[in-house]
């Protein structure tokens, strides 16, 4: 199935034109509660695939405080049951539903302070998860445009994302994501949303790791250092990468496949476009 690019434009306007900051801010009044116990315990990891995510929740499930919830696809399932965008979901309905995710995390992990959820996909559903959870946080992870969309293109996703295949949808559905999430940054309170560099992450790994800990309101634990040593499953395309020492091999990978790239050329950084 090839992507909708006129659906995902239209889905994303929508996304952006209802759900600004001062829309959000007046639908967390007129659904305001008293917290939720343990409301702070999600931690969402989003991005595109491929772009360090499960690397970031391996790090981070190495904290002894911390659980891996993996790819958890509530969200995505509660909100196309509960309708579509054009609606913010009533108050109580949304209520339950976090109160039954955090039931799910707690099941996962009885005894972490922390729990991590790496669907990627929720990227697009940021207002929904900063309205039933504000106590949540969200790490948004990045990684070089031409090495993330390359990756996605030789992995095999069954079919999950149907930009997948080609790469001009590729480049398409990229641009679309970058969109949406230059919408979020205005958005989001940076106490509750920061973002992460894979290439940063990997070239200042020390430095890097204290700071996700640090924004996870989290004491520093040394074993976040060796997450090559955390025997947790993974499910993801990634699980071969997240049982080895954090490498830098996959930096400027797109260097080694230059001639076959296509058009994925054009998120090349302006200097390499240009060579």
């Amino acid at each position: 199935m090839r992507l909708d690019r006129a659906g995902m434009v239209a889905q994303y306007d929508r996304i952006i034109t209802r759900f600004t900051a001062e829309e959000l801010e007046r639908a967390a009044r007129s659904a305001a509660r008293p917290a939720l116990a343990g409301e702070d315990m999600p931690v969402f990891i989003v991005g595109m695939p491929r772009s360090g995510t499960t690397l970031v929740e391996q790090i981070l499930s190495s904290h002894p405080a911390v659980g891996a919830g993996g790819e958890l696809r509530f969200w995505r399932y509660w909100f196309q049951g509960a309708g579509a965008v054009a609606a913010f979901p009533e108050a109580g309905a949304l209520s339950k539903a976090a109160e039954d995710y955090l039931a799910a995390l707690r099941q996962i992990a009885p005894d972490a302070r922390r729990v991590t959820d790496k669907e990627t996909t929720n990227f697009q559903l940021l207002w929904l998860l900063r309205l039933a959870l504000p106590g949540a946080r969200i790490i948004h992870c990045r990684r070089s445009p031409v090495d993330t969309c390359l990756s996605i293109f030789f992995a095999n996703f069954g079919g999950r994302h149907s930009y997948a295949w080609d790469r001009g949808d590729l480049v398409f559905a990229y641009r679309q994501y970058e969109r949406l999430m230059e919408h979020w940054r205005r958005v989001l309170p940076p106490d509750h949303f920061t973002e992460v560099q894979y290439e940063t992450l990997v070239a200042e790994r020390e430095v890097e790791t204290r700071r996700l800990v640090a924004f996870c309101g989290l004491e520093w634990d040394d074993a976040c250092l060796a997450p090559e040593r955390n025997v947790r499953a993974v499910t993801t395309a990634s699980v071969w990468q997240a049982r080895q020492p954090v490498y830098a091999t996959s930096i400027e990978r797109w260097r080694r496949y230059e001639p076959w790239l296509g058009e994925l050329r054009q998120l090349l950084p302006a200097a390499a476009g240009a060579s």
